[in-house]
């Protein structure tokens, strides 16, 4: 990694601590650059703005990438399996990233500027699933659907909800459901669904 990617890369990370820490509102970009260990000026050398540093950092910890190698390296046609990797995946990240997921989508409410930021990776996934629900569609292992768009945004929906739900389901049965069953679960009501 060369020594400007590296800058680039701590000040992602710093971002993301002082975005998960103040929101985007309340981050400065001087105190992103000191958790960066830059001073700003370089900060806005690499970025341009603070709403620029936002989208880079939303990018960088969305389930989006992990989904694009997955959906060019791991899928097999199966099309029950493929949905558990897709789901296995989105679910961990999603789980993972609980906290950052709520502020943006918190901040986004308040800040029509940074709406399509936080909007972006959400519908590239859903483009990327119903791409593939047309491919199953062409194979014929899919039934012809309405809307592959809906229902790729059912599939992530429901995954969405139970990660951002989770902490709050306490003293229910679902709590005690270990994420892989889960998806497990999830994959085959859709499957279910989707399939003639």
């Amino acid at each position: 990694m060369s020594p400007e990617d590296e800058t680039r890369e701590r000040i992602i990370q710093g971002a993301a601590q002082v975005f998960a820490q103040k929101g985007y509102e309340g981050a400065t970009t001087r105190a992103i650059a000191e958790a960066a260990s830059v001073n700003e000026v370089t900060l806005f050398r690499h970025f341009g703005s603070k709403k620029n540093i936002f989208m880079a950092v939303i990018e960088r910890f969305s389930a989006l990438p992990g989904l694009e190698t997955t959906m060019q390296d791991q899928l097999t046609g199966d099309y029950r399996q493929d949905l558990i990797k897709l789901g296995s995946h989105f679910l961990k990240t999603m789980l993972k990233r609980r906290k950052a997921i709520l502020m943006s989508l918190c901040t986004a409410e308040r800040l029509p500027e940074i709406r399509d930021v936080v909007a972006q990776p959400p519908t590239q996934q859903q483009q990327m699933l119903s791409s593939y629900l047309r491919q199953q569609i062409e194979r014929g292992a899919v039934r012809d659907l309405p809307s592959p768009e809906l229902a790729a945004k059912i599939f992530f929906g429901m995954l969405f909800e139970f990660a951002i739900s989770r902490p709050l389901i306490t003293g229910t049965p679902i709590e005690h459901i270990p994420p892989g069953e889960a998806v497990a679960q999830m994959v085959d009501i859709f499957v279910r669904g989707t399939t003639n």
